[in-house]
């Protein structure tokens, strides 16, 4: 089974994760980039509304995860929520896939949205394998 790891990360600490992850898999690893780039003002102003409203946005460069039976997805939680980049990677994915969701905070809790991304994944025709927080070290 071919397996990617995609994630989104802010500050590093996902990308971390994200990493340890795709090595312990032996898996393909795909940084997620936003076309306009958040900093910690525009992430809190602007991401944390567009995370609730699950918005998508456009990313850098387009991922393709054509030819991956697995994905995972990482990303850090903002105001409960995954990152808005998290919803763009979504609305790639092709039906069939297997999704496995792993989110990064500092509280290690995205129960608010659990429902809602679990959801997502269906809407697009992918399974969802499994959905897992990361409480993150400060």
């Amino acid at each position: 089974m071919k397996t990617a790891v995609a994630y989104y990360s802010l500050g590093g600490t996902t990308r971390s994760y994200a990493r340890a992850e795709a090595k312990a898999r032996n898996a393909d690893l795909i940084e997620l980039m936003p076309k306009t780039p958040y900093n910690r003002f525009t992430a809190f102003v602007r991401g944390c509304l567009e995370a609730v409203k699950q918005k998508a946005v456009a990313l850098d460069g387009m991922p393709l995860f054509v030819g991956y039976d697995r994905v995972v997805l990482m990303a850090p939680v903002w105001a409960g929520y995954p990152a808005p980049v998290f919803n763009s990677a979504v609305e790639l994915l092709p039906p069939g896939t297997e999704v496995e969701v792993i989110l990064v905070s500092g509280s290690g809790n995205s129960e608010k949205s659990r429902a809602k991304v679990r959801l997502q994944i269906k809407k697009r025709g992918c399974t969802l394998t499994a959905q897992r927080d990361i409480r993150a070290s400060r």
